[in-house]
C-alpha cells in the first residue's frame, strides 16, 4: 500500500513527517514531505515497496531533487 496525500509517516530518522502531494513519473511515485516540528523541514522522496513494505527513498542528489521538484511545480503545488 502506497503513501498518500495527508498521510503521516515516521521516517527512519525518527521523525514525522505529512505527506503533503503525490506524483508518478516514469513509474517512480515521488512525495513530497512536510514535517511536523519545528523547524520547518521539507523533503523528497521517492517511494519504493519492498517485500510488501513501502520505503522511502530520500532524494539527496541534487539534479535529481531539481527534476522532482520541477514535477511538482508543474502540478501547481510549488511555485
Amino acid at each position: 500500500m502506497k503513501i498518500t496525500d495527508g498521510e503521516i509517516i515516521k521516517l527512519s530518522n525518527g521523525k514525522d513527517y505529512i505527506c503533503v502531494s503525490t506524483i508518478s513519473e516514469n513509474n517512480i511515485d515521488y512525495v513530497l514531505l512536510m514535517s511536523d516540528f519545528k523547524p520547518l523541514e521539507i523533503k523528497f522522496g521517492a517511494q519504493e515497496v519492498v517485500d510488501g513494505n513501502v520505503r522511502i527513498r530520500i532524494i539527496n542528489n541534487q539534479e535529481e531533487k531539481m527534476k522532482v521538484l520541477d514535477l511538482f511545480k508543474d502540478k501547481g503545488l510549488l511555485q
